[in-house]
This record gives structure tokens, C-alpha cells and sequence, in this order.
């Protein structure tokens, strides 16, 4: 099960990687664009900012998900180093449950939304708007999976102290 487990993190570790250069590489371009076409040709390309939203949503998302792998995310820690080795333990284990249930609620309320939000077009791009909104579920659901191996490899979220699975 931890092999499973590891398998499937660094799975989503490496494809979080491919994911963000390839749209922050697209989101360079997009901008460049932009810029270009609007402040030297004097002749704006309306679909820049739509492609440039949307894009940025899927930084945004997936890239919290690989802070969270890496241990990134801001952490106020003063109380919980302050704590004895065995309360930390169980208010650990407590935030790594409420993070959990607050990621699921993420995932649910994020495909809600995109499923609502289906109909709805963008205008230049025509494309349904759920393509920028899906970014949230998506990268909730890369951050459970960082989650789930934070627990098999008995390292608490947010602690940067070890990234070995224990066998």
C-alpha cells in the first residue's frame, strides 16, 4: 500500500512540474503578446487576457498543490514547536485531518461550481468557462494526494523534517 502510495505522490510531484513550466512558459508568451500588441502595435489581441486568466488559474492551483509537497505553504509553527514530542504528535495528526476535510470541501464545492459554471462561454475564446474554474478541484485533488503521502510517510503537513516513506 505505501509503495501504491509513493507511486501515485511522485507521479503527481512530476506531472505538477510538467504542468506549471508548460503553462508558465504559454502564460510568458501569452503576456508578451499582450504587451507587445497593445503598447507598440496599437493593436490589442482580444483573447491575451482571456487565455492569460485562465492560464493563471492553473498556476496558481497546481502550483499550491507542489508547495504543499514541498512544505512551502506559510506555517505559523511557534505553539506547535513550543509543545511536548507527544502533543505535537496529536496536533499534527489533528491539522493533517482538518486539512483533509477542508481540501475535500475544496474538491467538492470547486466541481460544483464548474459543473454550473459549464454553460457559461467565454466570450473571445469561446470555450466553456469551467476550463479556468476546473483548476481548483484539480489542484485540490493533487494536494489530497500529497496529503495521503504526508501520512505514509509519517511527517505531519507542513513539516519539512523528512520525505522518506517508511517501509
Amino acid at each position: 500500500m505505501r509503495k501504491m502510495v509513493k507511486t501515485v505522490d511522485d507521479f503527481a510531484f512530476m506531472l505538477e512540474g510538467v504542468i506549471l513550466f508548460v503553462v508558465l512558459c504559454a502564460l510568458v508568451v501569452i503576456l508578451t503578446m499582450q504587451v507587445l500588441f497593445r503598447f507598440f502595435l496599437n493593436q490589442p489581441l482580444d483573447f491575451t487576457e482571456e487565455i492569460a486568466r485562465l492560464l493563471f488559474a492553473w498556476l496558481v492551483f497546481v502550483g499550491a498543490a507542489r508547495a504543499m509537497r514541498l512544505s512551502q505553504h506559510f506555517l505559523v509553527d511557534a505553539v506547535y514547536n513550543a509543545l511536548p514530542r507527544t502533543a505535537r504528535s496529536v496536533v499534527g495528526y489533528i491539522v493533517d485531518l482538518a486539512t483533509l476535510v477542508f481540501i475535500m470541501m475544496l474538491i467538492w464545492i470547486g466541481t460544483q461550481a464548474s459543473i454550473k459554471g459549464a454553460a457559461q462561454i467565454m466570450p473571445v475564446l469561446q470555450v466553456s468557462k469551467s476550463m479556468q474554474t476546473m483548476a481548483l478541484p484539480v489542484g485540490m485533488f493533487l494536494m489530497a494526494i500529497h496529503a495521503v503521502g504526508f501520512l505514509f510517510r509519517r511527517q505531519h503537513v507542513g513539516d519539512p523534517q523528512g520525505d522518506a516513506f517508511v517501509e
